[in-house]
């Protein structure tokens, strides 16, 4: 029976144990006594455990889509299981040898001291039962609609074997951390090909967290539901932009679009694999977080200041960060102001246009209405020749870089562009969804700056879509600012022309315009204030500042890695050169300076942003009626002095008019009072680390925010000042605060 036993328990069918939930037993073996039975039912049990469990790895280790699962499983089998096997065999020899500590007097072995060898199997086995089944669930069939039977992903396996070591059981801890060891491993080297070589496994491609994203097969992108949870989202990012930068890297020497310093240099790469690699191999397993994000993080910066340096060199980092300034954060004033004329002139003309058409045919002045890309593309193009004869004596590379990148066009709905800059994931802050970019002209237009490998190093399309954004922003204030300062300009409109003594119902006429316009000036007045006071704090103040300390930020050298840790030094030697920062550092930087610029500017706050809005719009319309009424008081003015007197149809228009605009004069009255009420409660608001936006501090050299923006209590002190300084002239002024 000794013999059944142990052939039982290394997986081969006895009848001793045919149906451990029958009573035949009883009449099939009566000599059985029931203390026996007892014993013998949890070697039954043992030795079910151990051919399920055997035939179930055997399936997984053969099918199961994650290599992962089948490296875990194939140990299980082969090192786990075979640990089994061997107690059986030292039992089976102390039987033979006649060991005391099994075999008693009179070679009688007791079958409990047999049962009692396996006690530290039951638990183990069991656990083992349990991972099988979490890796591949058994089909039920009385439950099939319920349970389906989906296998786990590579992740799933990682982070369940380090829970595991967690239970509180000796035994179960050491061989979680076994298996976890072999799960790792397995992992790293799926990684080795990903972060040394740039490309995907070549098996188990579809379990890593890394997929191609396009038909292309040129993009990138992580899915975080196949990343184990002891991998940083950080780490991840920076495994992300590793293995992209390899491919873009491999993509040009191909194309043949880098240096000679960067193409020619085989033994070079061959040596800074190999010190990668043995950054990998040196990790202890299973593998400590932290340890492990500090080596991708020399890796990252190793592969920076060996390789990428050349391919993004920081002139050409520095060319595209001064044309994102100087044209869409308006850092060249002399670009806002010839866009804004540009895209009046050819609205003016167009509605000259429309109205000679609506006579005509009026569906087709209505198709007319939108603003093709072909108008926009002209409108921008004599811009450009604008400021090149404005700077026709010297070169301007800068200016040139902005006339082949940027464009002006409608936005167009979901592009998105991936680039290797959308790796690092830092703090943002989301621009509100209120637009202003249909201010500019009738369409919703936006400025858009077109990039390609290597600036998607650092640079990337969300990070252009909120500079768009910035753009429209500031161009429709400065916009409404230039087109109220416009008005000023109409010499009829602010003064009387003399007239004859004879002539007093001109004089009258006069006076009694100049005490309805009165209000009209003084709302007007305000408004410009406000929009000059607005446009001067950010931008002079704001943008001045946060761009002067990024650009300080940026050209300040980077600080090298320790030779003795730094896999850098095995292929430059000491590291003692001035190196730039590394692209991702770079795009996490500019990324931070981004969503710190947006949230000074208030493109965050969504009530702001809207009362901003509905107050521009408001602003136009006012304009807009006040210059009709001076059209048709001009028009009243020359019917008077030809003779004919006015007509019924001139004065209905003015009166009608007069009434339109103190409607819109009212209603830019309280979008003034809504917007400055809005300030003083963001005033309250931002007060001490909220002033500015608080990013939580990374790994060492990431970019600090600017300090000096993100408040509004100068603007309001402007604001006040301005109000004080009309009343105290006498002037009519506007309580803005």
């Amino acid at each position: 029976m000794l013999h059944e036993v142990l052939l039982a328990l290394s997986g081969h069918p006895s009848p001793l144990f045919a149906d451990q939930n029958s009573q035949t037993d009883q009449k099939e073996f009566p000599l059985i006594s029931p203390s026996e039975r007892a014993l013998l039912r949890s070697i039954g049990r043992l030795s079910e455990l151990h051919r399920k469990l055997k035939s179930h790895l055997e399936s997984i280790s053969a099918a199961h889509p994650s290599i992962i699962c089948r490296s875990v499983a194939s140990s299980i089998l082969h090192t786990h299981l075979a640990r089994f096997q061997k107690r059986i065999l030292d039992v089976e020899g102390k039987i033979l040898t006649k060991d005391a500590s099994l075999v008693g007097a009179y070679e009688i072995v007791p079958l409990a001291s047999v049962v009692g060898e396996f006690d530290d199997w039951h638990r183990r086995m069991a656990w083992y039962w349990q991972i099988a089944c979490f890796f591949q669930p058994l089909k039920d069939a009385s439950r099939e609609q319920q349970r389906p039977s989906t296998p786990c992903s590579s992740a799933q396996v990682i982070d369940k074997l380090r829970a595991e070591t967690q239970t509180g059981f000796p035994d179960i801890e050491e061989a979680a951390t076994q298996l976890a060891k072999v799960a790792e491993t397995a992992w790293l080297k799926q990684l080795s090909s990903w972060i040394i070589y740039g490309k995907l496994p070549a098996f188990g491609a579809h379990d890593f967290f890394i997929h191609v994203d396009g038909p292309d097969g040129q993009s990138f992108s992580k899915d975080n539901d196949l990343l184990p949870t002891f991998v940083s989202s950080t780490t991840a990012s920076s495994i992300l932009f590793i293995g992209k930068s390899l491919h873009q890297v491999k993509r040009h020497r191909q194309a043949k679009m880098v240096s000679i310093a960067v193409s020619g240099g085989g033994s070079a790469d061959a040596d800074l694999a190999m010190a990668h690699l043995s950054l990998l191999a040196a990790l202890p397993l299973p593998l400590i977080p932290s340890q492990f994000s500090r080596t991708i993080s020399e890796i990252r910066l190793s592969l920076s200041q060996n390789v990428l340096q050349q391919l993004l060199p920081m002139s050409l980092t520095r060319q595209v960060l001064m044309c994102l300034r100087h044209f869409f954060l308006l850092g060249r004033g002399d670009f806002a102001v010839a866009l804004i004329n540009e895209a009046e002139s050819r609205v003016q003309s167009r509605q000259q246009s429309m109205g000679r058409l609506l006579q005509q045919d009026p569906v087709k002045a209505m198709q007319s209405l939108s603003v093709k890309d072909a108008e926009l593309h002209q409108a921008l193009q004599q811009v450009w020749k604008a400021l090149a004869a404005e700077d026709s004596e010297t070169t301007d590379a800068v200016l040139d870089y902005a006339r082949q990148h940027i464009s002006l066009s409608t936005p167009k709905a979901g592009t998105s562009r991936p680039s290797s800059s959308d790796s690092f994931e830092s703090a943002s802050a989301d621009v509100v969804s209120t637009a202003f970019n249909d201010l500019l002209v009738p369409s919703p237009t936006e400025l858009s700056l077109s990039f390609s490998s290597p600036v998607d190093l650092f640079l990337s399309t969300r990070d252009v879509d909120t500079y768009s954004a910035i753009n429209s922003y500031l161009l429709a204030i400065r916009r409404s600012h230039q087109k109220a300062s416009d008005l000023w300009r109409r010499s009829p409109a602010r003064r009387d022309h003399p007239v004859t003594a004879q002539d007093g119902n001109a004089r009258q006429r006069n006076r009694k315009r100049t005490t309805a316009t009165r209000k009209v000036w003084a709302t007007l007045s305000a408004a410009n204030f406000l929009l000059s006071e607005t446009s001067a704090f950010f931008e002079g103040e704001i943008i001045t500042g946060s761009c002067s300390h990024f650009q300080e930020w940026t050209e300040k050298p980077a600080t090298n890695f320790d030779p003795d840790v730094s896999a850098a030094s095995t292929v430059d030697g000491p590291g003692e050169r001035p190196a730039q920062r590394d692209p991702e550092t770079l795009a996490a930087g500019h990324r931070t300076f981004l969503a710190s610029l947006t949230y000074a500017l208030l493109l965050t706050d969504t009530i702001y942003t809207r009362e901003l809005r509905t107050l521009l719009g408001n602003i136009d319309n006012m304009i807009a009626f006040f210059t009709r009424l001076l059209d048709v008081q001009q028009k009243l003015d020359l019917e008077a002095q030809d003779g004919a007197g006015e007509s019924p149809h001139t004065v209905e228009a003015e009166q009608h008019t007069s009434l339109e605009l103190d409607r819109a004069r009212k209603k830019v009255d309280s979008g003034l009072k809504a917007v400055v009420n809005r300030l003083r409660q963001l005033d309250l608001q931002r007060i001490g680390s909220l002033r500015y936006l608080d990013v939580r501090p990374g790994e060492k050299g990431d970019f600090e925010v600017w300090k000096g923006g993100g408040g509004v209590d100068r603007l309001l002190m402007k604001l006040e000042f301005g109000r004080m300084v009309e009343g105290g002239m006498g002037t009519a002024s506007f309580d803005l605060v």
